[in-house]
Protein backbone atom coordinates (compact mmCIF):
# COMPACT_ATOMS: atom_id res chain seq x y z
CA UNK A 1 0.00 0.00 0.00
CA UNK A 2 1.09 3.46 -1.18
CA UNK A 3 1.56 6.40 1.47
CA UNK A 4 0.95 8.78 -0.91
CA UNK A 5 -2.49 10.34 0.12
CA UNK A 6 -5.55 10.89 -2.12
CA UNK A 7 -6.48 14.25 -3.91
CA UNK A 8 -9.54 15.32 -1.57
CA UNK A 9 -12.00 18.20 -3.56
CA UNK A 10 -9.77 21.13 -1.76
CA UNK A 11 -6.68 20.18 -3.37
CA UNK A 12 -8.19 19.65 -6.97
CA UNK A 13 -10.09 22.77 -6.91
CA UNK A 14 -7.57 24.95 -4.89
CA UNK A 15 -5.62 26.13 -8.16
CA UNK A 16 -9.03 26.88 -9.89
CA UNK A 17 -10.12 28.72 -7.10
CA UNK A 18 -6.87 30.97 -6.82
CA UNK A 19 -7.18 31.69 -10.63
CA UNK A 20 -10.69 32.43 -10.11
CA UNK A 21 -10.13 34.85 -7.10
CA UNK A 22 -7.39 36.40 -9.18
CA UNK A 23 -9.48 37.01 -12.28
CA UNK A 24 -12.16 39.17 -9.69
CA UNK A 25 -9.26 41.10 -7.82
CA UNK A 26 -7.59 42.26 -10.71
CA UNK A 27 -10.29 43.31 -13.36
CA UNK A 28 -12.01 44.99 -10.05
CA UNK A 29 -8.76 46.95 -8.99
CA UNK A 30 -8.53 47.90 -12.65
CA UNK A 31 -11.81 49.27 -12.69
CA UNK A 32 -11.18 51.33 -9.06
CA UNK A 33 -7.69 52.55 -10.49
CA UNK A 34 -9.85 53.76 -13.17
CA UNK A 35 -13.08 54.83 -11.76
CA UNK A 36 -11.61 56.61 -8.97
CA UNK A 37 -7.86 57.03 -9.21
CA UNK A 38 -6.45 54.89 -7.08
CA UNK A 39 -3.47 54.36 -6.58
CA UNK A 40 -2.20 55.96 -10.19
CA UNK A 41 0.79 57.81 -8.86
CA UNK A 42 3.57 56.59 -10.27
CA UNK A 43 6.06 54.38 -8.43
CA UNK A 44 9.98 53.05 -9.62
CA UNK A 45 8.42 54.00 -13.56
CA UNK A 46 4.80 51.82 -13.46
CA UNK A 47 1.36 53.30 -11.60
CA UNK A 48 1.33 51.94 -8.02
CA UNK A 49 -1.66 50.45 -9.45
CA UNK A 50 0.59 48.22 -11.46
CA UNK A 51 2.74 47.11 -8.53
CA UNK A 52 -0.09 45.99 -6.88
CA UNK A 53 -1.55 43.77 -9.56
CA UNK A 54 1.60 42.75 -10.51
CA UNK A 55 1.74 41.76 -7.00
CA UNK A 56 -1.13 39.83 -6.79
CA UNK A 57 -0.01 37.62 -10.14
CA UNK A 58 2.74 36.80 -7.79
CA UNK A 59 0.76 35.92 -5.09
CA UNK A 60 -1.49 33.92 -7.38
CA UNK A 61 1.15 31.70 -8.83
CA UNK A 62 3.37 30.71 -5.59
CA UNK A 63 -0.24 29.60 -3.98
CA UNK A 64 -0.81 27.37 -7.64
CA UNK A 65 2.78 26.25 -8.02
CA UNK A 66 2.91 25.22 -3.86
CA UNK A 67 -0.85 23.16 -4.69
CA UNK A 68 0.66 21.84 -7.81
CA UNK A 69 4.22 20.24 -6.46
CA UNK A 70 2.95 18.01 -3.85
CA UNK A 71 0.26 16.69 -6.90
CA UNK A 72 3.25 16.11 -9.18
CA UNK A 73 5.50 14.49 -6.73
CA UNK A 74 2.99 11.85 -5.94
CA UNK A 75 1.78 11.08 -9.54
CA UNK A 76 5.86 10.79 -10.29
CA UNK A 77 6.06 8.63 -7.04
CA UNK A 78 2.70 6.17 -8.01
CA UNK A 79 4.07 5.59 -11.61
CA UNK A 80 7.49 4.56 -10.64
CA UNK A 81 5.13 1.46 -8.69
CA UNK A 82 3.04 -0.36 -11.36
CA UNK A 83 1.58 -2.31 -9.23
CA UNK A 84 -1.85 -2.48 -11.56
CA UNK A 85 -4.22 -2.07 -8.90
CA UNK A 86 -7.08 -0.17 -9.20
CA UNK A 87 -6.32 2.02 -5.87
CA UNK A 88 -2.84 2.56 -7.46
CA UNK A 89 -4.17 3.80 -10.46
CA UNK A 90 -6.85 5.84 -9.33
CA UNK A 91 -4.91 7.69 -7.30
CA UNK A 92 -2.63 8.42 -9.69
CA UNK A 93 -5.02 9.75 -12.03
CA UNK A 94 -6.25 11.63 -9.05
CA UNK A 95 -2.77 13.30 -8.73
CA UNK A 96 -2.51 13.89 -12.79
CA UNK A 97 -5.86 15.86 -12.55
CA UNK A 98 -4.52 18.15 -9.88
CA UNK A 99 -1.11 18.70 -11.27
CA UNK A 100 -2.93 19.32 -14.70
CA UNK A 101 -5.63 21.71 -12.82
CA UNK A 102 -2.67 23.88 -11.68
CA UNK A 103 -1.16 23.77 -15.42
CA UNK A 104 -4.33 25.40 -16.58
CA UNK A 105 -5.13 27.98 -13.32
CA UNK A 106 -1.25 28.87 -13.74
CA UNK A 107 -1.89 29.56 -17.59
CA UNK A 108 -5.04 31.21 -17.18
CA UNK A 109 -3.28 33.18 -14.35
CA UNK A 110 -0.96 34.54 -16.96
CA UNK A 111 -3.74 34.96 -19.67
CA UNK A 112 -5.26 37.37 -17.39
CA UNK A 113 -2.04 39.31 -16.40
CA UNK A 114 -0.79 39.71 -19.76
CA UNK A 115 -3.22 42.95 -20.53
CA UNK A 116 -1.58 44.46 -17.23
CA UNK A 117 1.85 43.68 -19.04
CA UNK A 118 1.20 45.20 -22.41
CA UNK A 119 -1.52 48.17 -21.17
CA UNK A 120 -1.24 51.16 -19.01
CA UNK A 121 -4.36 51.00 -15.94
CA UNK A 122 -6.70 52.46 -17.87
CA UNK A 123 -6.58 51.73 -21.64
Amino acid sequence: MSLVRTPGLLRLSLPLAVWALHFVAIYSLQGLACARALWRTPWAGLEAMTWVLWGLTAVALVAIVASAIPAYRAWRALRADPDGRADTVRQRFLHALAALCALIATIGVVFTAVPVALLPTCA
